[in-house]
């Protein structure tokens, strides 16, 4: 009776795992629970069953509890990152006018005080400070951060090409400070007293008078 060959692939062999996609299911239900509750959703036996691994994975993977609310600070700090530099540059594709850029400057202003973005901005906040004391944070916040103030300062100089931006202002020096006062609403969110409106209208002036291009302020007075 002749043999049936051998198959090299046995099912009593146990398939190899991928540790990347383990890692990546963690890291997914972990940034889920740390959108929705902060870092006080991030309990490892419950990311561990959401995941389907073993309480012993995460360990192994992000050195405990500590390692994945880092990971998970970062990697929520990375995507809304790259959400961002995504509108962005839409934004800057459509914009035909001087108007519609001050308008695009003017958006991101009042959509930063928008009530769902208070906790993302105080994470934003909490993430860059964790990222001058944490080794685990700093490399990915670090990165995400450099890669939105590029997108800024690209938008500013694709802007100034078109004769929408003042030639004697600094690209990156308006995408570092712009950043400055939108992460700067953390103060206003404190300030019970503050006049909500007043503060939108002083940060565009501020916006304003950065970007405005001389010809833009002449025509205006002419």
């Amino acid at each position: 009776m002749a043999q049936e060959p051998n198959n090299p692939v046995s099912d009593s062999v146990p398939r190899r795992r991928d540790p990347d996609r383990t890692i990546r299911r963690i890291l997914d239900r972990a940034v889920e629970r740390f959108d929705r509750d902060g870092a006080d959703g991030v309990v490892v036996t419950e990311i561990a069953r959401e995941a389907g691994v073993s309480v012993g994975a995460v360990y192994h993977h992000f050195s405990g509890r500590s390692g994945l609310v880092a990971a998970a600070r970062t990697e929520q700090f990375r995507r809304t990152t790259l959400a961002d530099i995504d509108e962005l540059e839409r934004a800057m594709d459509a914009a035909t006018t001087f108007e519609e850029f001050q308008g695009l400057n003017r958006a991101l202003v009042r959509r930063n005080r928008r009530g769902d973005r208070v906790r993302a901005r105080r994470e934003r906040l909490a993430a860059l400070v964790a990222s001058e004391t944490d080794a685990e944070t700093q490399l990915g916040v670090r990165l995400a951060q450099a890669q939105l103030t590029a997108a800024l300062t690209r938008a500013a100089d694709r802007a100034r090409e078109r004769g929408w931006f003042a030639d004697d202002v600094d690209a990156h020096a308006y995408a570092v400070m712009i950043q400055g006062l939108l992460l700067g609403a953390v103060v206003a969110d404190l300030d019970d007293h503050l006049d909500e409106s007043a503060w939108v209208a002083l940060v565009e002036r501020v916006q304003d008078l950065a970007i405005r291009p001389p010809d833009v302020v002449e025509r205006r007075l002419s």
